[in-house]
């Protein structure tokens, strides 16, 4: 990719683009008068945090912090109102392993936090390490009660909080910072990093530090790490309105309000404001003075803490789950009896109770427990009295808020993914090492590691020459700064493996010289050890071998070795031109494609026929699979690159590859593109890899498209984001899923649709793997057996699907930070549908056609004004359309905030989102947690929903017509006309985040933005 901006024409582009970063850079955001500033009053964050625990190296792989083991501590004082802690504070990124220690934290009783060491209270020096590489000595100092740290004392900006904290890292992991500083070796010891987040920016900073002694180091890390989980877990258990928690804030309440008015311990209307602010609780005035008002039986005006109880427990009510509390108990002074669960379990929720039909007892009589107001020891459940246990309204919304509840589909404790690797989707990352746009950007360790504690299961290495005959690590021509190739390699090795044990690959695009080739060859070898792939697991075997074949192992992807005699193609002399490199490779026998070739009729597309012999004049580019956008001046086998306008800007070369490196790709051998029925796409290790706009403009055609659909049923291919998006954002991966594109590569630095989409491909079940197995018609030719309906000879056959999806609350939304203080949240929640048949995708060939018995694939629940609290929105959206492939559809819910508390207009911000694939999602009512612009779970605000699937069912589709085989044919009736979605235009100034159209930001013109 890097090579498409090494040309003479774009000599000016640089220059231009540096300016326009520059600008871009030195702007920032005007703001608001009336936003408020101080976070002084704050408990407690409000997202939950990604943690790598990089300060104690990386979590093991049989870390699993949520369980369903009875030592659970389920037996609370409360029912949980929120999602967040003991419930299901896994962390919802697709894959992770590495949730919060929340998670394994029961909201019971809250533990007493941290012992905070006087040092830091009174300060200690530290010297900080500047952009500049300066290095300045200041006293920090921990403000455990507020809640941050400070620095520089007199001004105001020179503090972070706490809650902001993201990761404190250490050693191995910030080496290279370390190195790019300039921090002498002997300082490792005691340097250490911190990354925090910044409101309203997707990008987090970074602050290093080094400490004077070994104590002092092991006192900041230490309790900046625990300091920060512990507020997490409190601010989890006040959400959750748990008695403890109360307690302890109204004593601490208490405590400052006797230090400036001493009196009774009491709390008046504008104190219990406050409190609402400091607990993100956010309501009409009118409301908190209703229930203000019920709690103060004395009408005093003031609630002591008898009444501050009452007071909570209004707060807790939820309306909504009364209503179902109602329809499922037929005694609700008595309860929920346990027959009356089993069957709200069997017919709502979909639950398989009576092949555990022992757990399921023991949940009921747990959260029975839980809600009843005699405390009972547990024990004596052990065989409950069915006839005497209930459930109470308080139990009931205990279960609903709680993992057992969880709303997508759960992981066997044992499974095997024995399929060959061309049979699964893999979720697959793009250019790793950035951590922000494409060019004039940061690139970093960090990358790595947080794409794979998120359950990444390819990272992309782009090698370069680097001093010392040591290769670096850097997005080439693109301004920025260089890594070491052997901290990537050390970081990868160290979290390969903790969010999923099924294989790694790892992408080299190398541009080194063979002696820097030989370097990476060895570093891999030796750092990777035994879990380097280095041979065949057997090499007489036309086909790949299995994810659960290579568990716990690591893949390379790298261009086969280059030959000077060259094999000729199919055995015939090829005059007046030049092949592709050919491989070296224990596959050195071709295989033939789904037992039979492709019709010469199908290779008219310039995708698919063989290769020309083209004389050494006027010579097009060739497709160049194998370096990302890199296209060679050399003579092309291959028209399929003749009108792209950004692989023609490309001079350079990448390196021929030296036998050593060459050998490590033993099952992801890259090669160039030679057309399907070319002897190097026959081969089983092979694959192709294509810039997103090379794989559009050249699967348009049916024929195109049928051959990619066969070459992928068999190899591996790969897509990636065309060059021109600058700021990082990215395709609709669902257009390359459906055509059996493996790996799907995205920027995960970007939480944009793509992204969500991804992340919810590999969310729940056996996808949390990494590995999503395709859907049976793109893994194997189907043969059509005798006794069709009459209906079905000569149509498509499509899978009918229908679903409600009943949007009923939203509970505990987080105010924007950028909200001025004169505006209410007044929120409103936008459903929308993607699917692999969409026609609203503009690059698409379809575009704009739709199937009469459709339903628009977008709705909106009613605005409820004044209340980011508990709003009840109570709207079922129907849906139904036909899609080819029912295992592709996704449903996205986001939270929007109205502009004006009565327009529910595309424009307006998007607050949180959640997405979630529909046959990872559980039916019945289900509790959806909610993630922010940064793809990270918001700690306790969430939705609830009541989702019901219909089975799917066949119908068959007319084809469009007799030239437009294949899938051109989808749904296409002649008498739709086109145009039917007025979608807005790519080129909108909304962020990436608000995007919902399904283009992705990409349009026909970014190709020509560097002309």
């Amino acid at each position: 990719m890097a090579e498409a901006l090494n040309s003479h024409s774009s000599k000016g582009l640089i220059r231009r683009l540096s300016n326009r970063a520059t600008k871009f850079a030195s702007r920032t955001r005007r703001q608001s008068a009336v936003t408020p500033m101080s976070r002084e009053g704050s408990v407690g964050p409000g997202i939950l945090r990604r943690r790598s625990d990089s300060t104690n190296t990386a979590p093991p792989t049989d870390t699993v912090l949520l369980t369903d083991s009875d030592e659970e501590c389920h037996d609370d004082n409360d029912g949980l109102n929120s999602i967040c802690a003991e419930s299901m504070t896994r962390d919802f990124s697709s894959g992770s392993a590495a949730p919060s220690v929340a998670g394994s934290a029961s909201i019971v009783d809250v533990p007493a936090g941290p012992v905070v060491p006087m040092a830091l209270v009174k300060g200690t020096y530290l010297h900080k390490i500047s952009k500049k590489k300066r290095s300045k000595q200041y006293l920090f100092i921990l403000e455990a009660d507020a809640g941050r740290i400070t620095w520089e004392k007199g001004r105001s900006t020179k503090c972070i909080y706490i809650d902001d904290i993201k990761e404190v890292r250490i050693g191995s992991d910030i080496r290279q910072y370390r190195i790019d500083y300039g921090v002498p070796e002997s300082d490792e010891g005691r340097f250490f990093t911190i990354f925090y987040a910044v409101p309203d920016k997707s990008r987090s900073k970074t602050m290093h530090l080094i400490a004077g002694d070994e104590e002092t180091f092991a006192h900041w890390v230490n309790a900046l790490d625990s300091i920060s989980k512990h507020r997490e877990v409190h601010m989890a258990s006040l959400m959750a309105f748990n008695d403890n928690a109360i307690r302890t804030y109204w004593n601490g309440e208490m405590t400052k309000q006797m230090l400036h008015s001493p009196g009774d311990e009491e709390m008046d209307f504008p104190g219990v404001e406050r409190v609402c602010r400091n607990l993100h609780i956010h309501m009409a005035r009118k409301e908190l003075q209703s229930k203000f008002a019920i709690a103060d039986t004395t009408n005093s005006g003031r609630l002591n803490f008898i009444e501050f109880q009452i007071f909570v427990r209004e707060m807790k009510r939820r309306e909504d789950i009364r209503l179902l509390y109602v329809k499922l108990a037929a005694n609700t002074e008595r309860g929920i009896t346990l027959p009356e669960f089993m069957q709200f379990l069997r017919d709502e929720q979909g639950e398989d109770v009576d092949s555990n039909l022992n757990f399921w007892e023991s949940r009921f009589v747990r959260y029975a427990n839980r809600g009843s107001r005699s405390r009972t020891d547990t024990a004596s459940f052990q065989r409950p009295d069915k006839d005497s246990i209930t459930m109470s309204e308080q139990a009931l919304a205990a279960y609903l808020t709680s993992k057992d509840n969880f709303p997508l589909a759960r992981v066997s404790s044992d499974y095997t993914l024995d399929r060959p690797f061309n049979e699964y989707f893999i979720s697959s990352s793009h250019n790793t090492y950035l951590v922000g746009r494409q060019i004039a950007d940061i690139a970093s360790i960090e990358g790595y590691i947080s794409t794979l504690v998120r359950g990444c299961r390819s990272v992309e290495i782009d090698c370069w020459d680097g001093s010392d005959n040591q290769p670096v690590v850097k997005h080439g021509y693109a301004m920025t700064n260089a890594i070491s190739f052997r901290e990537v390699i050390n970081t990868i090795n160290k979290y390969a493996f903790v969010a999923s044990r099924f294989p790694l690959w790892v992408s080299l695009e190398v541009h080194c010289n063979p002696s820097q080739q030989e370097v990476m060859a060895d570093t891999m070898r030796e750092i990777f050890g035994a879990r380097l792939v280095t041979e065949p697991l057997d090499p007489s075997s036309t086909k790949l071998p299995s994810p659960s074949e290579l568990k716990d192992r690591i893949l390379i992807k790298v261009k086969g070795t280059h030959q000077t005699n060259e094999p000729q193609r199919n055995g015939e002399p090829t005059p007046g031109r030049r092949r592709g490199n050919s491989l070296t490779s224990p596959f050195s026998k071709p295989t033939s494609g789904d037992n039979a070739s492709i019709p010469t009729q199908f290779l008219s597309s310039p995708l698919l026929r063989p290769a020309a012999q083209p004389s050494r004049r006027g010579i097009p580019n060739r497709v160049d699979t194998i370096n990302e956008g890199e296209v060679h001046d050399t003579v092309s086998s291959s028209t399929s690159e003749c009108d792209s306008e950004e692989e023609k800007r490309g001079k350079r070369r990448t390196s021929k590859i030296v036998k050593n490196l060459g050998e490590l790709g033993v099952y992801c051998s890259g090669v160039k593109f030679h057309g399907f029925e070319s002897a190097e796409c026959k081969k089983s290790n092979h694959i192709l890899s294509f810039m997103e706009g090379t794989f559009r403009k050249h699967s348009k055609a049916s024929d195109s498209k049928l051959a990619l659909t066969r070459h992928n049923m068999r190899y591996m291919m790969r897509v990636y984001p065309q060059y021109s998006r600058l700021s990082s954002d990215n395709f609709n991966p669902l257009m390359y899923w459906r055509r059996g594109v493996q790996m799907a590569a995205l920027n995960w630095q970007t939480f944009d649709l793509g992204m969500q989409l991804n992340q919810a491909m590999f969310d729940g079940g056996t996808d949390q793997s990494g590995y999503v197995l395709k859907p049976e018609s793109m893994r194997a030719i189907r043969v059509l057996h005798d006794g069709l309906p009459l209906e079905a000879i000569g149509k498509l056959e499509r899978q009918n699907m229908s679903f409600d999806i009943n949007v009923i609350s939203a509970q505990q939304l987080i105010r924007p930070s950028n909200l001025a203080s004169n505006r209410t949240l007044d929120p409103y929640v936008e459903i929308e549908i993607f699917h692999t048949n969409d026609k609203r995708d503009k690059h698409d060939s379809m575009a704009g056609i739709r199937i009469l018995t459709d339903t628009p694939l977008k709705a909106s629940t009613p605005i409820v004004k004044e209340n980011g609290f508990n709003p009840v929105f109570n709207h079922k959206a129907h849906f139904n359309f036909m899609a080819k492939h029912p295992e592709l559809v996704f449903i996205r819910f986001s939270v929007k905030l109205s502009s004006d508390g009565d327009n529910s207009s595309g424009r307006n911000a998007t607050l949180a989102t959640y997405t979630a694939k529909l046959t990872s999602l559980k039916p019945g009512y289900r509790t959806l947690p909610l993630l922010d612009s940064n793809g990270d779970q918001y700690l306790f605000s969430t939705l609830f929903c009541h989702i019901k699937i219909d089975p799917t069912t066949s119908v068959y589709v007319p084809k469009a017509s007799e030239n437009n085989g294949g899938e051109a044919g989808v749904g296409k009736l002649k008498h739709i006309g086109r145009n039917v979605f007025n979608r807005s235009s790519a080129n909108s100034t909304k962020s990436s985040f608000d995007k919902s159209s399904i283009d992705g930001g990409y349009s026909d013109s970014s190709q020509h933005q560097f002309s």
